[in-house]
């Protein structure tokens, strides 16, 4: 026995070939009257092809064809619906533009964050190079400054010992003028003891 569900699949599949040859035979009457427009297959080829290209990706062209069924079909049945998804895939192809671009940035970002991150390494290892050229200079500066002391030290020392022999050599002057006077007072008495001689001789 037949059931209910499997007789009435039948007659809507017989009701859909006669609907498909009736189109058919309809479409042939059209091309065989040499008309070029086609009122009715038109905008379901449009609006298939448009659906297709929005189901493969290929959402610019989708949007054109849209566009283009909402400019030649502006009263058709379908139009609030192209509306719609024209509008929602212009949508999405405004938000892969924004995504797209801010994807760039973020690259750009990480860029710039990777360039700064060099930057900030080369900055620290040059600190630690000035840093390490500081000490040496603060350990250069402490030596000479040890270096100024000890010739400060030194000069002191020279000074002392340049005035010590300053007064030694006054000290010599001294004891060479008095054992000048000396010679020349034993000069004069030798000469005096001469003459005294010479006297002594004579009044023999």
């Amino acid at each position: 026995m037949e059931r209910p569900g499997r007789r009435s699949h039948l007659v809507r599949s017989s009701r859909c070939r006669s609907s498909l040859r009736g189109l058919v035979l309809l479409l042939l009457l059209v091309l065989s009257s040499g008309c070029v427009s086609m009122p009715i297959v038109g905008p379901a080829l449009l609006l298939t092809r448009a659906d297709r290209l929005a189901r493969e990706g290929a959402w610019a062209d989708a949007v054109a064809s849209y566009d283009e069924f909402l400019v030649r079909f502006p009263d058709d049945s379908s139009a609030a619906r192209v509306l719609e998804s024209r509008d929602t895939l212009a949508a999405m192809l405004m938000a892969r533009a924004e995504l797209a671009r801010r994807r760039e940035e973020v690259d750009r970002l990480r860029d710039e964050l990777t360039k700064l991150g060099d930057e900030g390494v080369w900055l620290r290892e040059d600190r630690t190079r000035q840093r390490a050229e500081a000490s040496l200079l603060r350990d250069e500066v402490a030596r000479l400054r040890d270096e100024r002391t000890r010739l400060r030290d030194e000069r002191t020392q020279l000074r002392e010992e340049l005035d010590k022999r300053e007064s030694d050599l006054a000290r010599a002057r001294q004891e060479l003028a008095a054992r000048q006077a000396e010679a020349e007072r034993l000069r004069l008495d030798i000469e005096r003891l001469k003459q005294v001689d010479l006297k002594l001789e004579r009044k023999r």
